[in-house]
């Protein structure tokens, strides 16, 4: 049952905090049952707190959020989805509640749904942020977070940019001569944007072509590479941007890769076998804890961080993340500035880069480091905004020790 699967990787992403895209990759289903539920899903995920809105006023605060998820999942099908007969999906989420042992709740998803169908769109009442979090399933503090530190619209744009298709744009590995078939693209603002055809190519899986983000696409270069330098590259998971250091250095000199977490120190391992980067070793470590008597030329640090940059992709993110771990976010950052730092060579380049828009961790934390640390100075920062070049929110800052 198509939606049974639905509902079990909703669960696991709403109640158990856990990744949409990983729980769909632990899924073994045919394709169009595949598609079935990864439409589903995402659809649930891209929309939830308009679909809540749809039934809220209609339940019990004290439903079971199991029968709460059912009926979300019936609204996503019903406002955002192909048209399915009213009676026909009524009767799928009711067979559905009881499938997951909550029988006894059948009656009421039965009676709220045609609720939900006879009334149609609920009108949102509400005006400013508090509509565009309902309208566009944003979190209300994002959106006041966004707006203090921006403006109101520069808020309400992303919430609805957030909910708009993105390109996928990719890089072409240069490690690699591979004849290139330039009708799989289209060019945008100087990058590249896949065609349908090239997910049918072997370009990806040979690793000719890479998918990163326009924006992700800028954070290398700030490093002003070279050939046959000493590079340390931080948080390094899952490699795309190691790949693009090999690339510029044309695999020479040495890039010492630190993850933390074993599987992506693994996916970085492979995907440097499978672009052809041979000067890259991954290390699998905390920051914090590697020490090392080398002195690097360049470091990058892509640093952990809210990722409020990259929710019009990674919907489920907008919901992981709560306001109370961001102070907790800017410290380890700091910590890792701090701890990298000693790292550099004299003249040598640290890069610090965040896939977030909050300027507690991007420009303020850079003004905080460069006063703790009085021999580095800014050379050069960028705050790429989304709604301006189509790409995901990112924050560069090139930095050099100068003692």
């Amino acid at each position: 049952m198509r939606r049974l699967e639905a509902y079990n990787v909703l669960s696991d992403v709403e109640f158990r905090d856990r990744h949409a895209h990983l729980v769909l990759k632990e899924k073994e289903m045919d394709p169009k049952s595949q598609a079935f539920v990864s439409a589903l899903v995402y659809t649930v995920l891209q929309h939830s707190l308009f679909l809540d809105y749809q039934f809220q006023d209609l339940v019990d605060a004290k439903l079971p959020k199991e029968v709460a998820l059912v009926i979300k999942m019936a609204c996503a099908q019903y406002f955002k989805m192909d048209d399915v007969p009213d009676y026909a999906l009524v009767n799928e989420y009711v067979e559905l509640t009881k499938t997951i042992g909550k029988k006894r709740y059948s009656g009421v998803v039965n009676a709220v749904l045609k609720k939900v169908i006879k009334r149609g769109l609920r009108p949102i009442e509400e005006t400013g942020l508090k509509r565009a979090s309902i309208e566009y399933s944003m979190p209300l503090w994002i959106l006041n977070l966004l707006s203090k530190q921006y403006d109101e619209k520069f808020a309400i744009d992303y919430a609805i940019y957030c909910q708009e298709i993105k390109p996928s744009y990719v890089r072409i590995n240069t490690l690699k001569d591979y004849p290139l078939d330039m009708s799989y693209f289209d060019e945008y603002n100087n990058a590249l944007i896949a065609k349908s055809e090239l997910f049918r190519s072997d370009y990806l899986e040979n690793g000719v072509v890479l998918i990163q983000d326009i924006n992700s696409q800028k954070v290398v270069p700030f490093m002003n590479l070279e050939d046959n330098l000493e590079v340390l590259d931080c948080c390094c998971g899952p490699g795309t941007k190691t790949s693009h250091i090999a690339a510029l250095m044309n695999n020479t000199g040495q890039i010492d890769g630190v993850e933390l977490h074993q599987s992506r120190a693994d996916k970085t391992s492979e995907l440097m076998e499978r672009v052809g980067a041979t000067n890259a070793t991954i290390i699998t470590s905390d920051v914090l804890e590697y020490q090392t008597d080398k002195k690097y030329d360049r470091i990058l640090l892509d640093a952990p961080c809210s990722g409020l940059g990259v929710l019009s992709h990674k919907h489920d993110l907008r919901y992981h993340i709560k306001p109370e771990d961001l102070d907790a976010l800017v410290l380890l950052q700091a910590d890792m500035l701090d701890h990298v730092a000693t790292l550099l060579e004299v003249d040598g380049i640290l890069v610090y880069a965040t896939c977030t828009l909050n300027r507690k961790e991007n420009e303020k934390q850079v003004e905080a480091f460069l006063a703790r640390n009085s021999n580095y100075e800014l050379l050069e920062s960028e705050l790429c905004n989304p709604m301006e070049t189509l790409g995901d929110g990112f924050y560069i800052a090139q930095c050099r020790r100068t003692c």
